[in-house]
């Protein structure tokens, strides 16, 4: 049960402990937010064209930044010009996110879909050699899996399913869910037998739910999943408050 044990405890704060209004997603003032309140943590990795890990989520800096750029194409002196979300929080780099955590939480930690999956899984691996912290590693594409799992048998790495069926079916043809430690199921596909049929046939991988963010999703990731990734966000009602740290 080694994998499922990695994922016992407090869940993990997606893009940080964030609410979109003073705090960011993704950013360092989110992922000290997390930490304080005990959190573990999950972001997003981007490789950019000068060789750079940078953590941010979406395929382009129009909704953070108010730029249409692709995060790989940013460059490094530039970094500092992009502010998220209105704030004074610029777009942090790996190698930053891992200096502040330092080992105080858990960290999930997912490779962004690519055409330089190789190269951006490679430099995070290379990037966490050091690390004395307890992390994770996934991925919606299931050729970056089988890549971090042929090279590093040795870490805990996930297949990231989408709620699009094409997303499942290209997973389902490489077979990357029998080699992920872990499975990371919507919430919306998490009572799809197709989870519970893979942990029975290897009762040590995980499933872990995301993105929590109702009560209702809340109740159904305790009941199923071996833990949840939510989100909180002050300009949304409907979104729940930051689940007890237990």
């Amino acid at each position: 049960m080694k994998n499922r044990d990695f994922f016992k405890g407090v869940p993990f704060a997606h893009r940080g402990l964030h609410d979109n209004k003073t705090v960011p997603e993704n950013s360092m003032a989110a992922f000290k937010n997390a930490i304080d309140h005990g959190y573990g943590i999950e972001f997003d990795v981007y490789l950019t064209d000068e060789g750079t890990l940078i953590v941010h989520h979406d395929p382009s800096l129009k909704r953070s930044c108010g730029v249409k750029l692709h995060p790989e194409k940013i460059k490094n002196a530039d970094l500092g010009n992009y502010r998220l979300f209105g704030t004074d929080e610029k777009i942090p780099l790996f190698k930053d996110v891992l200096a502040l955590v330092g080992g105080k939480v858990r960290l999930i930690i997912e490779i962004k879909v690519t055409k330089k999956y190789k190269q951006t899984c490679s430099a995070v691996i290379e990037a966490l050699k050091d690390y004395k912290g307890d992390y994770c590693l996934e991925s919606f594409d299931p050729r970056a899996v089988l890549y971090m799992q042929n090279l590093r048998p040795d870490l805990l790495v996930g297949q990231l399913y989408d709620p699009n069926p094409i997303q499942r079916i290209f997973c389902h043809r490489l077979k990357s869910h029998e080699k992920a430690a872990f499975l990371a199921a919507s919430i919306k596909t998490l009572k799809s037998s197709f989870y519970t049929k893979v942990q029975s046939a290897d009762p040590s991988t995980a499933i872990v739910t995301w993105t929590v963010r109702t009560e209702k999703q809340l109740a159904l990731a305790k009941k199923i999943a071996d833990n949840f990734i939510f989100e909180c966000n002050a300009k949304n009602d409907s979104y729940i408050p930051a689940p007890p740290a237990e």
